[in-house]
């Protein structure tokens, strides 16, 4: 489609289609609350209902060497991380399926065992869905889940000004995963090699941290689309500027000497990879010795990697080891171009 990508098609959809008696409290995050008392229109009901979409398609989503279950797991995985970064447990889901004619009966039966498998692991119902034929393999996934009207959900546009920037996890991983499988990168040595393709093919949701957490940060998105683009998003709805520094981001150990012996930039690998399916927010400085107390307590990974700053929400800099800054580049994974 020329001239759209998938943010501004979402935002003419919503422009067009809003309803002012049932308006979403989340119109440009990647899930949307209402609460139920508008719902049901009586009063005193405490609880909101947590909603959200992702669908995948077999040409832009699917990575070689991925199997059907994964497949699955995938289509799953997008909706867990967009509800778990904001501290809601997935309750119940909806899953619809495009089959092209070349999948066999065993290829079905391992989409709807990684359903099983997928629902079971991280604890919630899949309650129905729809088929039909298509000219390549489409899943499409809506999950629902609830929240307290009291509890503070993160949104995108919460940061404010020296607030810390956070990450749940290491960047790298997935974008060396898809080069191996995409291109057949070298690998530094095996473990590195098995941890990046794993990443790729079993990507992990990071729920106990966004169930533990959330409620303390100021703002948050998962890492889906890339570092870059995620902390831009953050920046924008935020009105606010970002500070990060480079050696404050967790990288793998190998990853420095795999993009040497690929000839690849690191900071590409790190900042535009994608698919980490990382928490990134902000948090207030208030809320560190609380936070610190329950990372160690759950044994979560959590680090600072920069702080807001003044600003409109246009510009992300990277302070290098050697005092040097830059303007981050604000790209990433998009629909639609």
């Amino acid at each position: 489609m020329k001239g759209f990508d998938e943010k501004q098609v979402l935002g003419l959809i919503m422009s067009k289609m809003g309803n002012t008696n049932l308006e979403p409290l989340f119109g440009k995050d990647d899930i949307s609350i209402v609460s139920l008392e508008k719902i049901i229109k009586k009063p005193n009901i405490d609880y909101s209902l947590a909603a959200t979409c992702d669908m995948l398609v077999e040409h832009t989503d699917v990575p070689p060497k991925m199997t059907f279950k994964q497949i699955a797991r995938k289509s799953l995985v997008s909706c867990l991380s967009d509800l778990s970064t904001k501290g809601i447990r997935p309750v119940v889901a909806l899953v619809s399926l495009g089959i092209p004619l070349s999948l066999n009966k065993r290829n079905v039966r391992d989409i709807i065992k990684g359903f099983s498998v997928t629902s079971n692991e991280f604890g919630f119902f899949i309650i129905g869905g729809d088929i039909n034929q298509s000219k390549e393999l489409i899943i499409d996934c809506c999950m629902l889940g609830f929240t307290n009207n009291n509890l503070k959900i993160p949104r995108r546009n919460g940061a404010i000004i020296d607030d810390y920037v956070i990450v749940s996890g290491p960047f790298g991983y997935s974008s060396s995963g898809l080069k191996i499988l995409l291109n057949d990168s070298k690998s530094p040595n095996n473990l590195f090699k098995k941890k990046s393709i794993e990443s790729v093919l079993n990507p992990f949701p990071q729920i106990k941290f966004g169930l533990k957490l959330s409620k303390y940060l100021s703002s948050s998105i998962d890492s889906s689309d890339g570092l870059a683009k995620s902390l831009y998003e953050l920046a924008k709805e935020s009105k606010v500027n970002m500070l990060i520094y480079k050696d404050k981001i967790p990288i793998p150990p190998e990853l420095n000497k795999f993009s040497t012996i690929n000839n690849l930039s690191v900071d590409d690998l790190i900042f535009y990879g994608g698919e980490e399916y990382h928490i990134i927010g902000t948090i207030p400085k208030k809320n560190i010795i609380k936070v610190n107390h329950l990372v160690k307590k759950y044994c979560l990974d959590f680090f600072i990697i920069g702080r807001v700053v003044h600003g409109v929400g246009n510009k992300v800099f990277v302070v290098y080891p050697n005092e040097q800054k830059r303007l981050l580049k604000n790209k990433g994974f998009t629909h639609l171009t």
